[in-house]
């Protein structure tokens, strides 16, 4: 055990006083490690306190559209604390994994300038609803602090709610007596008000006052008067919120039917209290990180841990700044965070490129190299980083080609631009060509500052970010006014949303009026099959409303187009990409022809014709699917997330970015980072889909709210898809380990993969530098193709057997190549579509065909250059007596050779202008020749 002296000085009285103390600075925890602290908490709180374990939510959160990225530990709960879903545990704790780069908690402009801010950092978390309350809440947390982790309670302080005037709420003395039952004495019990001591979601809902744990690194002394003054040695290491009351919109405050117990204790923090370090850099959690930092960067100096002045070429804050960005960054992509969706992580990745070349001397590789050291060091807790560890090396390798060929075109803007001009160096900053234009048309402005108008221009011209702005301000040396900023982009939503309403307000919503129930459309999902038949029971519905030409209707007759709202129906609305169905409603009096459907609200509208009799408002009828139209959209959304599953089996690191279902195709939008899909890709593709349709696998439905959804192994959620909190379908197809596909999604499916029949895909697109578009057909479709390339193949066969004895007739060999080629251009609706693969094979095919029928005859056909060359002129010198002085002529026979010296057939003019076209080996070319004496 060690121990060090310090000296008190006090002044009492105009007397100077020394003392000397003897202190404890090293006790029995000091040298565990990050991993042991983790798990301790989480032993603790589920073997021994009963609590069940929740594993991490991703970072992006998918049922929650107001964060951009999960920022605490009760993300993933706010649901149970708004009481829209009841809690699967009454008592649960877990390690999240957080990410804090935007919105009210944005602090990576302040990483590597101290020690403990983070943009990624873990929370440990404990969580009773409806269970536990304040006593057992602070019992259990003084228990592990003192006795499990063997915190000397002379190191901690407690402060608690010490009411609020404003909020009409009185001082927590429950909680203050509870810790005084604990043992905290009074010096180091202190109240606080609203501000520091009182938890809200937001402006309304849950909240309640909170218990927060600060730790003192020094430990020498009472310092109870320097609690929560932002101390870098006085810290707030647990946070225990007592959520019990709930915030009514006109302010007032009353008390929830349960209290709940939500706590946040951060690791990094923790760490350093039980490591004995100043800052979070020094813990293992890092450590690690800034010694492969170095490693891989050998002729850098080492890490020395200075700050502020101290650290005057500022390596140690590049230091810090890397290893915090490349944990955030390898977290995130390993989540499914895409940087191409989300700017706040393509800023941070771009950052770390730049980092490494400029500081640490290296290219933009040493992030992937990192990357490896964070998925080693937490793949264990957060098993989807090992999973994912090829996802998050193609993409990273994908973002730094595209960075550095942008960061090339922007650098030559910028020297063009320089010459002349005396501009700052932008080596390390993240420039693109749209910011340079930006910064040219300011240059001249002579701005005194970058006000919320102008910054709003940036933003809609250039699409520029906050960050982006913030930087181009920095490099004009002007002000940045983003306060101005913000409240223009907050008025620009808010008109916007209120144009849109405006709209369907006047169009449907001022029809409905009041008191009509909503339609519903559970209906839809209720089918089943018989042997081989499918079977769509028709629904008995009542009218609730018509309108046509936005006037509301007590009844419409033959002929009239109108929209039907229904309390029942069985029809599909468009949505999640697939088609709305068609069907029909019979009624007694008449016959409607559904052509259409959408959702408004909670009322899903039928628009469509009257096809016999007459409808009425209040009417009764019974509604029927279009048998066919359905099924075939089943089995191309079935389709749309095999390809998509199977694509990503293919191609590790990809995202969905669209799919459209209709009855006749499935068309696919991916994004790939790495090299573009080619034909073996699509190749692999088909036969693994054709492989899982042999199988005959149940797909299955599963229903999930937002709490379950966390909890499935390889599920597909699609960055910036907002999920519903309850009643969330998951469709899932498992051929063992091999293949699984499994997301959520509205849209209607097949019950066993073999209904699909077959499937072939028709045709790639790309869509961009990472996009592709995969469009696919099924059943009936997929046979069609497959005829046609039949039927096409056999026709190919008797051409090539008549070659040889036609090589006499080069045009007629060439058109009948070209007439075999155009039954290669098709739309995805025609019923001429070929497989995909099958097109490029026969278009290959029937190119060298061309070749070598143009390489057989190429001698015969080049005297015939000459020879049609000759009628040409002879028929010109039959013009030249209307005085045409002059010749343009295209060179037919071109198109049989692979290339052709229009030299010889202009040589054959030599008294007269001459402009010769020809088209040979899918090149158009020209030759014109002016004789210096005209006859």
């Amino acid at each position: 055990m060690s121990y060090y002296y310090y000296t008190k000085l006090f002044i009492s009285n105009r007397n100077i006083h020394f003392s000397f103390v003897r202190q404890i600075s090293k006790y029995v925890h000091k040298d565990i490690s990050a991993a042991a602290i983790r798990q301790t908490y989480l032993d603790y709180f589920i073997k021994e306190r009963e609590h069940a374990f929740i594993r991490s939510s991703p970072v992006i959160p998918f049922c929650d559209p107001t964060v951009p990225f999960v920022n605490a530990g009760m993300n993933q709960f706010k649901t149970i604390f708004l009481g829209s879903q009841v809690p699967h545990y009454t008592k649960v704790a877990n390690s999240q994994k957080c990410i804090r780069v935007g919105g009210k908690h944005n602090d990576i402009n302040i990483v590597g300038k101290d020690g403990y801010h983070h943009t990624f950092f873990e929370m440990l978390g404990n969580w009773s609803f409806g269970d536990y309350f304040k006593e057992k809440a602070c019992e259990m947390a003084w228990e592990l602090l003192t006795t499990v982790y063997k915190i000397p309670p002379s190191r901690l302080y407690i402060t608690y709610f010490g009411g609020d005037d404003h909020l009409g709420l009185p001082c927590d003395i429950e909680t203050r007596d509870i810790w005084k039952s604990l043992g905290v004495p009074n010096n180091r019990l202190l109240p606080f008000k609203a501000k520091d001591n009182f938890w809200e979601m937001g402006i309304t809902g849950p909240c309640g006052p909170c218990t927060e744990i600060h730790f003192d690194h020094m430990g020498v002394i009472n310092r109870h008067e320097f609690v929560n003054k932002n101390l870098h040695d006085l810290t707030e290491i647990w946070n225990l919120v007592f959520i019990q009351f709930n915030r009514l919109p006109d302010g007032s405050i009353v008390p929830l039917p349960r209290n709940h117990v939500d706590t946040g204790l951060g690791l990094e923090r923790l760490c350093c209290a039980l490591q004995g370090k100043l800052s979070t850099y020094n813990t293992d959690l890092f450590d690690y990180l800034i010694k492969a930092i170095h490693k891989n960067c050998s002729e850098i100096q080492k890490y020395s841990g200075k700050f502020g002045e101290q650290d005057w070429n500022e390596i140690d804050t590049s230091y810090r700044i890397l290893a915090d960005h490349i944990r955030m960054l390898t977290v995130c992509l390993a989540d499914g965070v895409i940087p191409e969706q989300n700017q706040k992580l393509k800023r941070v990745l771009r950052k770390c490129f730049i980092l490494c070349e400029t500081v640490f001397k290296k290219d933009g590789t040493l992030v992937k190299e990192l990357s490896n050291y964070v998925v080693e060091n937490l793949g264990g807790v957060y098993p989807e980083l090992e999973r994912n560890i090829s996802q998050i090396h193609n993409i990273i390798d994908y973002e730094l080609e595209v960075f550095n060929t942008i960061r090339t075109t922007a650098k030559k803007d910028w020297r063009k631009f320089s010459i002349g001009r005396n501009l700052p160096n932008i080596d390390s900053l993240d420039i693109t060509p749209s910011f340079v234009k930006a910064y040219k048309e300011l240059y001249d402005v002579k701005l005194n500052e970058i006000d919320g108008e102008l910054a709003y221009r940036l933003y809609d011209t250039h699409g520029f970010d906050l960050e982006a702005i913030e930087q181009l301000a920095q490099i004009l040396n002007v002000k940045f006014d983003a306060v101005t900023f913000e409240t223009k982009m907050e008025e620009v939503k808010l008109n916007s949303r209120a144009k849109r309403q405006l709209f369907i307000d006047d169009k449907i919503a001022n029809l409905l009026g009041e008191g009509f129930e909503k339609t519903d459309d559970s209906f839809k999902y209720s089918y089943s099959k018989n042997k081989d038949k499918y079977q769509f029971p028709e629904v008995e519905c009542k009218v609730l409303q018509i309108y046509n030409k936005d006037q509301s209707l007590t009844e419409i007759k033959t002929g009239s187009s109108c929209s039907l709202i229904l309390d029942k129906t069985n029809l599909y609305f468009e949505a999640g990409g697939q088609e709305s169905d068609k069907g029909q409603i019979k009624f007694e009096d008449g016959l409607f022809e559904v052509e259409t459907l959408k959702k408004f609200k909670n009322y899903v509208i039928h628009k469509g014709y009257v096809k016999e009799g007459s409808i009425k408002v209040n009417t009764q009828g019974s509604l029927r699917v279009n048998e066919h139209i359905r099924l075939s959209n089943m089995r191309n959304h079935t389709c749309a997330h095999l390809l998509n599953a199977a694509v990503k089996k293919i191609r590790s690191a990809t995202c969905q970015k669209s799919s459209k279902v209709t009855q006749n195709y499935v068309s696919f939008d991916v994004s790939v980072f790495g090299p573009k899909l080619n034909f073996q890709d699509i190749i692999a593709v088909e036969k693994l889909i054709r492989d899982i349709i042999k199988e005959n696998l149940s797909v299955r439905i599963l229903i999930t709210d937002s709490q379950g959804l966390y909890s499935y192994d390889q599920i597909t959620l699609i960055p910036g898809d907002v999920y519903p909190d309850n009643d969330i379908r998951i469709v899932e197809i498992e051929q063992g380990s091999d293949f699984v596909s499994r997301e959520p999604c509205c849209g209607t499916h097949v019950l066993n993969t073999s209904d699909l029949q077959d499937f072939c895909v028709i045709n790639l697109k790309s869509l961009g530098r990472s996009t592709a578009s995969i469009q696919g057909v099924t059943g009936d479709r997929a046979k069609l193709a497959r005829d046609n390339a039949e039927d096409l193949n056999e026709d190919l066969i008797r051409f090539k057997k008549s070659v040889e004895e036609h090589l006499d007739k080069p045009e007629m060999l060439e058109m009948a190549i070209i007439s075999l080629k155009q039954r290669l251009n098709f739309q995805i609706t025609d019923n001429t579509i070929l497989p995909y693969a099958y097109k490029l094979k026969i278009m290959e095919e029937l190119n060298a065909i061309s070749r070598d029928i143009k390489g057989k005859t190429s001698d015969q056909l080049r005297d015939l250059v000459e020879m049609e060359m000759q009628d040409a002129i002879e028929s010109n010198m039959q013009l030249t007596k209307s005085k045409k002085k002059y010749i343009i002529y295209y060179l037919r026979i071109s198109t049989m050779l692979e290339s052709v010296s229009l030299k010889r057939a202009t040589a054959l003019c030599s008294n007269i202008p001459v402009i010769v076209i020809a088209y040979s080996d899918n090149m158009v070319k020209a030759r014109c020749c002016v004789p210096k004496v005209i006859l």
